[in-house]
């Protein structure tokens, strides 16, 4: 995993998927992004982050149960969170509205 990331000032906005090899719902969860990776790549950026090998993070955005997903804004803000499978269409739903966001500063 990339930690130098400057979550203060994104390019774009970011879908966090924290996920464990151990986890059978969270192979169904990349399955579900897998679908939708080419509807919303143009929208934010895409990383995934290990609850195993990437404790800095998990510990940072307070993960406790994967799968987990969590969309930041431009600013590095949460704007969305959500833990369980979650449906290709409410993840579509969020990521379009965290890109049509204007950024205020």
């Amino acid at each position: 995993m990339d930690n130098t990331i400057d979550f203060d000032n994104l390019d774009r906005p970011i879908l966090l998927q924290f996920y464990a090899d151990w986890c059978a719902p969270c192979r169904t969860q990349t399955g579900v992004v897998n679908h939708i990776k080419a509807d919303i790549e143009e929208y934010v950026d895409l990383r995934m982050v290990n609850l195993d090998k990437d404790r800095e993070w998990v510990e940072e955005f307070y993960v406790r149960s994967v799968p987990t997903l969590i969309l930041l804004n431009k600013q590095g803000d949460i704007y969305w969170r959500q833990s369980g499978v979650t449906p290709p269409q409410l993840i579509v739903k969020h990521v379009v509205e965290v890109s049509e966001l204007k950024t205020i500063r």
